[in-house]
């Protein structure tokens, strides 16, 4: 995982005490001007106490990291990385005074001088404040990276809704049989081609005219979903009709009737001598579409076709898209938006 730091590795907290100490005791000798120690006897007793006293010091650090990540949110950044950066390493100075004191004194039998104590505690206090300022980076960065991630997480959903809003409105499909119908009727009822265009014109006027507005009236959405009713019942097809019983004016989302009718009309079985009855009623909260449903065997009705236009409406209201099916009959309810009056 990304935000699972190197310092929390098994191998990492098992090897590196071992460099870590070596550095240590090294360090140790040069500034006692002991280097001569080195080809006498390399692995010596105070290396393995400096490897030790390393893996201690390493493993006390990192149960700091985790007890300092529960400070206060209420605390600032800053200030929360001054008392980590303070606290831990005067937590580790005291550690590595009382660790020195016990080997000299159960080990060696004598109590270590102040400077000596002042050596160690210098360096493994800046081993503690490297420990501290990775885990402080390595926080910074996992921010940094999260950051960024979600910024293109947000530029990816908005391009596949762009796409999908550019290929809903476009409709590809309603698009295509439109012009096989006006092909069919060139050659057999020429008269009606020009009806047909018109119905076309008006369905795709509004819906890309619309793509940008994010609520109209009911009014306005009935008159285009007669053109899209009209235009459907030239195509193969049953015979559409719309009762439309609606007292009122109201809001709703464009396009919303026309996706929620097409969906009905193609999951339904085609017959030409079976005409399908769409009743558009208003409710007191919603505006239900009920109609007989006789559901294709292929391409039924799918509840997912909708999730798209649910979403839309979770923005403006609480009320979810509802679906009841009975017997032989399906009711749609979709939430109605804000009243007239309310504008």
């Amino acid at each position: 995982m990304m935000n699972r730091l190197f310092i929390h590795n098994p191998l990492f907290r098992l090897f590196s005490p071992v460099f870590s100490g070596v550095i240590v005791y090294l360090l140790i000798l040069l500034i006692n001007n002991n280097v001569e120690q080195l080809q006498e006897q390399f692995l010596g007793q105070e290396l393995y106490v400096c490897i030790g006293l390393s893996f201690v010091i390493q493993e006390f650090s990192r149960l700091l990291l985790l007890l300092f990540n529960r400070l206060p949110s209420s605390l600032s950044p800053i200030v929360k990385l001054i008392i980590q950066m303070i606290g831990s390493m005067l937590l580790c100075a005291i550690l590595v005074a009382f660790s020195i004191t016990l080997y000299y004194k159960s080990i060696l039998g004598f109590s270590p001088s102040i400077d000596e104590l002042w050596l160690f505690n210098s360096i493994f206090c800046c081993i503690t404040l490297i420990y501290v300022l990775l885990h402080i980076s390595h926080q910074y960065l996992y921010k940094v990276n999260s950051k960024k991630l979600n910024n293109e997480y947000i530029r990816k959903q908005l391009v596949e809704d762009d796409f999908m809003q550019f290929k809903k409105g476009i409709n590809p499909n309603l698009l295509f049989e439109c012009f096989e119908a006006i092909i069919v009727l060139i050659g057999n009822k020429s008269d009606k081609v020009d009806d047909l265009i018109d119905h076309m014109a008006m369905v795709y006027r509004y819906i890309l005219s619309k793509k940008n507005k994010q609520l109209v009236l009911i009014d306005e959405e009935l008159n285009v979903l007669d053109e899209l009713v009209q235009l459907f019942n030239y195509l193969p097809f049953r015979s559409v009709s719309l009762n439309k019983q609606i007292d009122s004016s109201f809001l709703v989302i464009p396009g919303s009737l026309l996706s929620l009718v097409e969906t009905i009309i193609r999951s339904t079985i085609v017959a030409s001598d079976l005409p399908l009855h769409i009743n558009i009623i208003e409710s007191e909260s919603h505006l239900a579409l009920s109609y007989n449903k006789s559901d294709k065997i292929i391409a039924d009705f799918n509840t997912s076709s909708l999730s798209d236009i649910d979403k839309h409406y979770s923005i403006y209201s609480k009320v979810e898209l509802d679906i009841e099916d009975f017997d032989k009959k399906r009711t749609i309810n979709i939430p109605k938006l804000i009243t007239k009056a309310n504008l």
